[in-house]
């Protein structure tokens, strides 16, 4: 049953995503035609804007052109000679070039300033709109190649210096010729640059338009083309006297161009960003988008809703059969389904109510078995340990005096309190410790300087819990097999905290350990004590914690005891049950 509302589910799921990915494709197609047909009313519409504008921008520039032409005759008939012998005739002369030139000026208001170029220059006034200023000069101003090879040519827009500061113009400059044919001077008239720019705009605001002459050279501009020269080479190629273009550089954003040329081959191109032509489209698109996928949200919602009601029950089961519970676990199983439901639940807490109750019988019989088998290994440790002392205290009777034997006997009945213990199987470490000193301090009586041992402790770990008679059993391998034969030996005993555990490193300088010191002997001599401490952690703690031997025939031992750290005695009781109910 479960696989079925699976398979349902993936079934919604896939029909779900490909309603989606239809969805995805109308509304893209909507995308692309609405944003076509929007780029051609728009392109029709700007085109049908620019040849009026066009229009009304040649006839202006073209009569600055025709106000250059005649103010050029108008010079020539005035005769203006700066080398006139006559002063009268020279300066009424020329106060009427000064007047001419500054009635231009005041007959329109595009016209900003006039500047004359001649090879006579002369004073004029600072306030006025003229100025005159020698011919050789106009060969260092930086428009002076647009004029260079020909009679008449505009100038794209630059700042004068005028009486209120500086000011933006576009010029227009005409060659100077005599009668005879010879070029004796240069008139610019300076057009200011908001005039142009106004015709340019018209009665249209946040446009960004640019106007080109016949030469192609771009004159003014409004608003932030953004063209790149690539571009703009193209525009001076343009053959055609009106149309639109896509942009699709790669080095900016998306434009649509609109261009309108005139009869006199002047260009006026309107650039307009894609994105605020395909908006509408772009909104369309996202309604067609936010209505599908709202429905299909709606119907997904309504249809997991709807499935909930047969897969959490199937899902809540299938999660408990997949652990195996704690005691009273299966109590969480909900009691109100009275549909198939419920039985299968009440099956189930019935099946895992009997299998608890065999966890724990087991639980308990191997606690009981552990118990014992720890105790045996405990009990069986005391007789092997006073067995060896009672073999030294009868040589040490027999070859020194009553006062040796009797600090023996204080040492040993200290020992025997801490091994006994009041049968605690677990026993501080400071305790732990002072058995093994006893024990030292017994052997150094027999070997008196002989035998040398220093003991190390971190003073944090000595309220710490280790099981008992755990460091001792090395101690006494390492006198009495370690040092057989030898005249000398040395003990190190050192105890480190690592993290969460506890290490104890014990080390002899004496012949060390047989290759098959831990196998299995014909006679129960010898190695006893240390299998028996193996045993006993083994027992407890488990893996990674026991001992780990390092010996070499000849070289010495070092034994190395990893423990966990065990602050309170319970907390071993807790291990062992975390362990089995594990195992």
């Amino acid at each position: 049953m479960f696989k079925r509302v699976r398979v349902g589910r993936l079934f919604f799921g896939s029909f779900a995503v490909f309603i989606a990915v239809l969805l995805l494709i109308s509304s893209w197609i909507s995308y692309s035609l609405t944003s076509r047909e929007l780029a051609a009313n728009t392109a029709n519409y700007q085109q049908d804007l620019l040849n009026e504008l066009n229009k009304r921008l040649v006839t202006q520039l073209n009569s600055i052109e025709q106000m250059s032409l005649a103010a050029s005759r108008n010079i020539d008939t005035i005769g203006f000679d700066p080398m006139d012998t006559d002063l009268f005739e020279r300066n009424r002369r020329r106060k009427d070039l000064s007047d001419l030139l500054a009635n231009i000026t005041y007959s329109t208001t595009m016209i900003q300033s006039i500047h004359l170029y001649t090879e006579q220059p002369f004073m004029t006034d600072a306030q006025g709109p003229i100025r005159i200023y020698d011919l050789r000069q106009v060969k260092d101003e930086a428009w002076y190649p647009d004029i260079q090879n020909n009679d008449f040519a505009w100038i794209e827009e630059r700042t004068i210096q005028a009486n209120r500061g500086s000011l933006p113009v576009i010029g227009f400059a005409r060659k100077l010729y005599n009668n005879s044919g010879i070029y004796y001077g240069l008139l610019l008239l300076n057009v200011k640059s908001s005039e142009i720019q106004n015709l340019i705009r018209g009665e249209t605001e946040g446009r960004s338009r640019l106007l080109f002459d016949a030469s192609g050279r771009k004159i003014a501009a409004i608003g932030n083309p953004n063209l790149q020269e690539s571009e703009l080479e193209k525009i001076k190629l343009i053959k055609e006297k009106s149309g639109s273009v896509h942009l699709t550089a790669k080095q900016q954003s998306e434009s649509l161009l609109v261009w309108s040329k005139s009869p006199s081959n002047w260009t006026l191109v309107e650039v307009t960003p894609w994105k605020s032509i395909i908006n509408g489209s772009i909104r369309l698109a996202l309604i067609l988008l936010t209505v599908g996928l709202s429905a299909i949200f709606i119907a997904s919602f309504v249809t997991f809703f709807i499935s909930r009601q047969f897969t959490n029950p199937i899902k809540l089961l299938v999660a408990y059969m997949g652990k195996l519970p704690d005691r009273g676990l299966v109590s969480d199983l909900p009691m109100d389904y009275t549909n198939e439901f419920g039985n299968l639940f009440n099956g189930y807490r019935k099946q895992m109510e009997r299998i608890d109750e065999l966890l724990q019988s087991l639980k308990d019989q191997h606690k009981r078995q552990r118990d014992a088998e720890i105790q045996a290994l405990q009990a069986m440790i005391n007789p092997h340990f006073l067995y060896n002392t009672l073999d030294q205290l009868n040589w040490l009777a027999i070859d020194s005096g009553q006062e040796k034997i009797s600090k023996i006997l204080s040492l040993m009945g200290k020992m025997f309190r801490i091994g006994l213990s009041n049968g605690e199987t677990l026993i501080p470490l400071a305790d732990e410790m002072t058995h093994m000193d006893c024990y030292l301090q017994i052997q150094q009586i027999r070997w008196g300087e002989r035998l040398a041992f220093t003991i190390t402790m971190d003073e944090t770990a000595k309220d710490l819990y280790i099981p008992r008679l755990t460091l001792q059993p090395f101690i006494e391998n390492a006198i009495i097999h370690g040092f057989h034969g030898r005249k000398t030996g040395e003990i190190r005993v050192s105890v480190q905290l690592i993290h969460q555990d506890i290490q104890f490193l014990i080390w002899d300088n004496g012949v060390g350990l047989h290759p098959d010191w831990n196998q299995p002997k014909a006679r129960k001599t010898g190695g006893y004590g240390l299998r028996n401490v193996r045993e006993r952690i083994a027992a407890y703690f488990g893996h990674p914690y026991g001992v780990h031997i390092t010996s070499a025939e000849g070289q010495g031992t070092e034994v190395k005891i990893l423990l966990p750290q065990i602050h309170h005695k319970d907390e071993v009781e807790e291990r062992y049950h975390v362990e089995n109910t594990h195992y």
